[in-house]
């Protein structure tokens, strides 16, 4: 049984004054501003040759160039791997208000750490289906298609290890055309003429992943005419999607931390005028799953977050109790339902593969939430992801954090 936990945005109060991504020293940005004085970008770019060839001309910092060092093409150029060692700013983004909007997002990491202005066409959104199960042998894995109506893509598993003391490593699948779709096309980072030194903002473009705890979160997008979350409340800072993703995969070891960090930040789905809402699916290695949902009720009012407690299977449509009716994916919807009903949620990993590829959706350049750009298996007990990209499911992709 699924039990719904609503909470009212104005009752609660503010976990944090946030530092970094969780709480780090002062002492980051100045040391990265010092870095940025010792050597140019060019200088940088010559001192150390990138990962596929390609230049790297906009870096500030030798931290960032060792990142983009490191990245590798794994998948005819639809799927890249970056171990990422750099910071990334958090608390800055947090404390400017630049996760108020996905286009202030990418605008501050461009001028911030890139010192250049983004592409018009940056923009960052979410479709996808998404569930949890346990595996014959007792592990939790989560399965998830990421749906985005991209023609060709340029994704990237980014393996982060951050900078700041507490925060925990991760796994998570980055998609780089939110930052330009008609530039990060498939093949793009290693076509030996692109400049990969935006491979550095990927670290906030992750639609899924999972952290050193076993701790997994995917995010899906909602329409239906119920769009256009923001929430206001005094003293919290405010959150987009995949700023919500990064603090989950750096803070929480528990799927309660996932929804505290949720709760304790205003979220808004794309700032004050998006026609969208989103939910996401987390999940952790105990088993324990949740969707975590924003809703208006009455359709006037404050947005509210809505926690389904046990529900470990989602896609496009709303399932907060009155909401059913809106969204799309119903059919996906059903169809996974019926599957891990059928299987009394244990699946193999293979298993699981196959239900991902039977709810995979092909181009539809009309709908958002088509074109499946990747499927992931993630083994939360394992600590692995099984990766197919490009609905190719004769390819699979297996990496371990």
């Amino acid at each position: 049984m699924t039990i719904s936990r609503k909470f009212s945005t104005a009752a609660l109060a503010s976990i944090f004054a946030l530092g970094l991504v969780a709480c780090g020293d002062d002492s980051s940005s100045s040391s990265a501003d010092a870095k940025s004085d010792s050597k140019s970008g060019s200088e940088i770019q010559d001192s150390v040759a990138t990962g596929t060839g390609n230049p790297a001309k906009m870096l500030a910092t030798e931290d960032q160039q060792t990142t983009v060092a490191t990245l590798k093409d794994i998948a005819d150029g639809k799927l890249y791997t970056v171990d990422y060692s750099s910071d990334y700013f958090m608390d800055e983004v947090l404390e400017t208000g630049a996760s108020h909007s996905s286009v202030e997002l990418i605008t501050f990491l461009y001028t911030k750490i890139l010192k250049t202005a983004p592409s018009a066409k940056a923009k960052i959104d979410a479709g996808c289906s998404a569930f949890c199960a346990k595996t014959p042998d007792d592990e939790v894995i989560c399965g998830r298609n990421f749906d985005y109506r991209f023609v060709s893509a340029a994704n990237v598993l980014v393996k982060n290890t951050p900078v700041t003391k507490g925060e925990f490593k991760s796994l998570s699948i980055a998609a780089m055309p939110f930052l330009d779709p008609e530039t990060y096309v498939a093949g793009s980072l290693s076509d030996g003429k692109t400049d990969i030194s935006p491979v550095i903002a990927s670290v906030y473009l992750g639609m899924d992943g999972m952290n050193e705890n076993g701790v997994f979160i995917s995010v899906l997008s909602l329409d239906g005419g119920k769009g256009g979350a923001a929430q206001h409340a005094e003293g919290k800072s405010p959150i987009t999607p995949s700023v919500g993703i990064r603090l989950v995969l750096d803070q929480a070891e528990t799927v309660e931390d996932a929804i505290d960090i949720f709760e304790s930040h205003n979220f808004f789905a794309d700032g004050d005028s998006s026609a969208k809402s989103y939910h996401f699916i987390v999940g952790d290695a105990t088993g324990h799953t949740a969707l975590i949902e924003y809703i208006r009720p009455n359709d006037e009012g404050e947005w509210e977050m809505n926690v389904l407690d046990g529900q470990d299977y989602a896609t496009n449509m709303y399932m907060s109790e009155g909401w059913e009716t809106f969204g799309v994916g119903g059919d996906r919807l059903e169809k996974i339902r019926k599957k891990l009903d059928e299987k009394k949620r244990v699946l193999t990993e293979e298993e699981a593969m196959k239900l991902l590829q039977s709810v995979s959706q092909e181009l539809d350049p009309k709908e958002v939430t088509s074109n499946t750009q990747w499927s992931a298996v993630y083994n939360l007990t394992k600590k692995t992801v099984t990766i197919c990209v490009d609905k190719d499911f004769s390819k699979q992709y297996s990496f371990e954090l």
